[in-house]
């Protein structure tokens, strides 16, 4: 934002623990006075700087709202009020309450329309969580997306957690890489399309149902679901779900050598990860079978996409240094789905920052197609070929049910492309 009153300093957060639940209010229409707009009890909350939480659970449930009197509301049931107008729950706007704590926020922020309001809040949260904030765009906070905006509150949260016993921000050191391994997991997971909601892999896994989902996802009817007691009530019961799973796994030809239900009940994570990964693989060799399609030739019909998109990027494999700034993958992206995402969002690529906020973006704006994640940003700015191809490949699958494509139709519209390329 360019109002130099909203920037972000190191000033004290209150805990979110030490303030009770305040439920959303109607906004009084019109323009109201300096004290009249805060007589909301949410608005009058987030004035203070005050965290609230009983706005979360409406949104992750859906909870209905009409558009306020004089508001600009969307009329949608499926988002409560507060969001409809780009109040977005505090642990979100925790980066514009650390730089008003004491003072509130600047009264300028409730006078502006929903989506510079959501604007701000992305822009405060990025400038002070740089690339651990899930990347969104305005439109993303103030339109019912349920999934963008669980997403962005909980890179938030992740990002400034709290505020600690003494209303300061958490700091978190750099992640481990097996964190980052059980992310990318996560991501691939969430892309199925099986709605598991997954917050901890390890915890998350450690009953087996999750596993079990997955495995009869990657092939339906694998599982015969009258062996598996879907609320285990005790470890014997738990144990039976793993052993189970780890029998299907092994007819599905994974290689659990060395690996237990006991093993996965217990949430060992090395061996958690190893069963992760090869549940990956084999939905990505499944994947590359079923799009039937060589490196060269996907490599070709992106550069094609990108081009007719009017950028000038191109890359020679998939492992060129070129990807590592995020800008083909978003441009590609934009060609596929133009409404996915906003050609201002995305950032130049040439500083570090830049790079790892438009890898963080191509990921979120995968999901937002309905694309296959199997990779990382992370693995974005090393250009792992494997995983660029993967990337690459879901953004091509896309394209090719939205168009209700064949490898010849791709065939026959390359050709034509170059000729007015040409």
């Amino acid at each position: 934002t360019n109002d130099p009153s909203l920037a972000h300093s190191s000033a004290n957060v209150p805990t979110v623990s030490s303030m009770p639940a305040v439920a959303p209010g109607p906004v009084a229409a019109g323009d109201a006075s300096s004290s009249g707009w805060a007589r909301d009890p949410l608005a009058s909350t987030l004035e203070r700087g005050l965290p609230t939480t009983a706005v979360v659970p409406q949104l992750a449930a859906g909870a209905a709202g009409d558009a306020p009197a004089g508001g600009e509301g969307h009329g949608s049931s499926a988002l409560a009020m507060p969001l409809q107008q780009a109040i977005v729950p505090t642990t979100v706007q925790m980066p514009l309450a650390a730089a008003h704590a004491g003072e509130g926020l600047p009264e300028t922020f409730w006078r502006a329309s929903p989506g510079a309001r959501a604007k701000q809040v992305i822009d405060h949260a990025v400038a002070a969580g740089g690339p651990k904030i899930f990347a969104v765009a305005p439109s993303d906070l103030t339109e019912p997306r349920p999934r963008m905006q669980q997403c962005f509150v909980a890179s938030v949260v992740d990002a400034f957690g709290d505020g600690g016993e003494d209303g300061e921000l958490d700091t978190y050191e750099d992640e481990t890489n097996d964190s980052a391994e059980a992310r990318v997991f996560k991501n691939w997971a969430a892309s199925l399309g099986l709605k598991l909601n997954m917050k901890d892999l390890y915890a998350d896994s450690c009953s087996g149902i999750v596993l079990l989902k997955v495995m009869d996802r990657l092939e339906p009817g694998a599982v015969d679901w009258g062996r598996v007691e879907g609320t285990p009530k005790n470890k014997y019961e738990t144990v039976a779900n793993c052993n189970y799973a780890v029998k299907v796994a092994k007819e599905l030809g994974l290689k659990l050598t060395g690996i237990s239900g006991q093993d996965i009940s217990e949430g060992k994570e090395k061996l958690m990860l190893a069963v992760w990964w090869q549940l990956m693989r084999k939905d990505f060799m499944q994947f590359l079978d079923d799009l039937d399609m060589d490196q060269a030739f996907v490599l070709s019909w992106a550069n094609a996409q990108v081009a007719r998109s009017g950028a000038d990027m191109q890359l020679s494999r998939f492992g060129d240094p070129a990807i590592k700034s995020g800008v083909f993958l978003l441009q590609l992206m934009r060609a596929v789905a133009p409404k996915a995402i906003k050609e201002d969002l995305i950032r130049p690529g040439h500083s570090e920052l830049d790079r790892q906020l438009n890898a963080k973006l191509a990921i979120s704006t995968a999901h937002k197609m309905g694309a296959r994640v199997f990779c990382g940003w992370q693995d974005i700015l090393e250009a792992r070929p494997k995983l660029m191809l993967s990337m690459v490949a879901a953004v091509m699958s896309v394209y090719l049910k939205t168009n209700s494509y064949t490898k010849d139709d791709v065939l026959r519209e390359m050709r034509q492309g170059s000729v007015a390329l040409g």
